[in-house]
């Protein structure tokens, strides 16, 4: 199953994240597999910048979950509304042209939209 979870206020951050770890440990407990995106733009592209996502403590659960296979895509069209340079972001973000066409192109493709 494919899961898009979509952020665009900073403060769904930590619920979101949540969210991505339960339903990958209740598909290692009922054997499902899940292919979870976490998609965020607006302001919530600001938690993805590496300073940013280490002081609000944000950023080893990030970790944890990119690990786990979890992609983290930002925005570009935020990021730049934002005034977010892309070298500041952590690491392991992708980049989206805009949001809007990753939610609708990876509903076409079959995932399920969670807009925690």
């Amino acid at each position: 199953m494919k899961v898009l979870l979509h952020v665009d206020e900073s403060t769904k951050w930590k619920l979101a994240l949540g969210n991505a770890k339960n339903l990958l440990k209740y598909g290692e407990e009922y054997g499902k597999e899940y292919i979870v995106e976490i998609l965020a733009n607006s302001e919530a592209v600001r938690e993805l910048e590496m300073a940013k996502a280490k002081e609000k403590g944000l950023f080893g659960d990030m970790e944890d979950l990119a690990i786990q296979a979890v992609k983290f895509v930002a925005c570009r069209n935020a990021l730049k509304a934002n005034s977010i340079l892309e070298s500041s972001l952590i690491p392991f973000v992708e980049i989206a042209e805009a949001g809007i066409a990753e939610i609708v192109d990876k509903q076409e493709d079959g995932y399920s939209y969670v807009k925690p």
